[in-house]
């Protein structure tokens, strides 16, 4: 049987993706040429930029990068396609906030992990100021952290990662402490091919998966 029969069975027959995977080496034109291209070569609908700097403590990875790469990509892309942005814990709290309100008007569909993830505190000050979905999760494999985040809506949206968080039934096990709470669940995922059959499996079979 398929993975998904034995979670319950299929709830959805198409799964949608979103672009992800490209990096912080680019200028900001080369990166919006990157997700342009995959746009067209996949009809994908949905593109996730890497922002700031990787645990950046509040630098970009060069001056300016990360606002005209989001400006730029807005333009090219236009409002039909969905753009998420992940920080990797590049921010504190004050200047994840700042970079929230800056993106409103880009319309960003969620703000992932703006604060290092093991800074739940900080974290739950950007979700709280924020109008924009924050979402978070990857790096975490204690059910128990899950359930915290979850009951004190550290985030908006929960990421577990099915490698690190221990596997298809944890997971499942994090998106049902969700649903309880009305949460979406987008897992996280950074493999490609054959490997990456498990999480179409999980999204498929998991009613409250996320709409990319």
């Amino acid at each position: 049987k398929p993975v998904h029969a034995l979670m319950g069975g299929a709830k959805r027959k198409q799964v949608d993706v979103y672009l992800s995977g490209s990096g912080r080496e680019t200028t900001a034109e080369e990166e919006v040429a990157v997700y342009v291209r995959g746009l067209q070569q996949t009809g994908a609908k949905a593109v996730k930029f890497k922002i700031g700097g990787r645990m950046g403590r509040n630098v970009d990875q060069y001056p300016g990068r990360t606002r005209k790469m989001l400006e730029l990509a807005r333009k090219k892309m236009g409002d039909g396609v969905v753009i998420y942005v992940d920080a990797n814990g590049g921010y504190d709290a004050e200047a994840a906030i700042a970079m929230g309100r800056w993106m409103k008007d880009l319309k960003i569909a969620f703000f992932e992990e703006p604060c290092p993830w093991e800074e739940v505190s900080e974290t739950k000050k950007v979700a709280d100021a924020l109008e924009m979905p924050v979402a978070g999760g990857e790096c975490d494999s204690s059910l128990w952290k899950f359930q915290d985040m979850i009951d004190r809506r550290v985030v908006d949206i929960i990421q577990p990662d099915l490698n690190y968080c221990g596997g298809l039934i944890r997971a499942a096990r994090v998106a049902r402490m969700a649903a309880k709470r009305g949460m979406k669940i987008t897992p996280h995922n950074t493999q490609i091919d054959a490997a990456g059959v498990k999480m179409l499996n999980f999204a498929a079979a998991v009613e409250n998966i996320g709409p990319y």
